[in-house]
């Protein structure tokens, strides 16, 4: 059964509320809402990777990078993704960050949720996350993949405030760089308003 634990997070200038973070075995332990994603190709499923294959992109459909050498997709190489078939390693070549400028309006609130695992096999100084949102941290997430021949997928979600008319999300691996490190998959941004986990007025 999954656990949930609740938290909440202040970042100057925005508006953030961690909603939840779900600890799941080698799959997604619950889908996530069937609202419209705002994002484009957020669980990374193209370009397409072959079964078993892993390969580099400068960039890929919605994501762009914001430092290192590129964009690692892998289709069941060392773990299973979270969502559909591909997923993407932040630290390839060398740790790398990406991140693609989402259409919001000013002062809405939307809802921000990915899923995130370390590498199996590798320790806690190489998987280190660090999500922003308009190039403010978010969140430092740090996992670890010792003694694991598969993923472990953890959902995070948070409530965030838009400041214009396009916010820049950005994730960035901060864990040693070597070509091992943090994977991401399922990444999805919503509206506030009509979401399930929304209050009612």
């Amino acid at each position: 059964m999954a656990r949930v634990a609740r938290a909440r997070l202040v970042v100057p200038g925005i508006l953030v509320a961690v909603l939840g973070l779900w600890i799941g075995a080698t799959r997604a332990a619950a889908d996530p809402p069937k609202l419209p994603n705002m994002l484009t190709n957020g669980s990374f499923e193209h370009p397409a990777v072959a079964p078993g294959q892993s390969h580099p992109f400068a960039s890929i459909p919605g994501w762009h990078l914001a430092y290192g050498p590129d964009i690692e997709l892998q289709n069941h190489v060392a773990g299973a993704p979270a969502v559909g078939d591909q997923l993407a390693e932040l630290d390839s070549d060398a740790s790398s960050g990406i991140f693609q400028r989402v259409h919001t309006r000013a002062d809405r609130l939307y809802r921000l949720q990915f899923f995130a695992s370390a590498r199996p096999g590798t320790p806690r100084s190489e998987n280190v996350l660090v999500v922003k949102w308009h190039r403010h941290v978010l969140a430092r997430i740090v996992l670890d993949g010792r003694g694991r021949s598969q993923t472990e997928w953890h959902a995070y979600a948070f409530k965030v405030r838009a400041t214009g008319r396009r916010t820049r999300l950005e994730f960035d691996d901060r864990g040693v760089s070597d070509s091992v490190g943090t994977y991401l998959d399922g990444v999805k941004v919503t509206p506030w308003r009509g979401h399930p986990t929304a209050p009612r007025r």
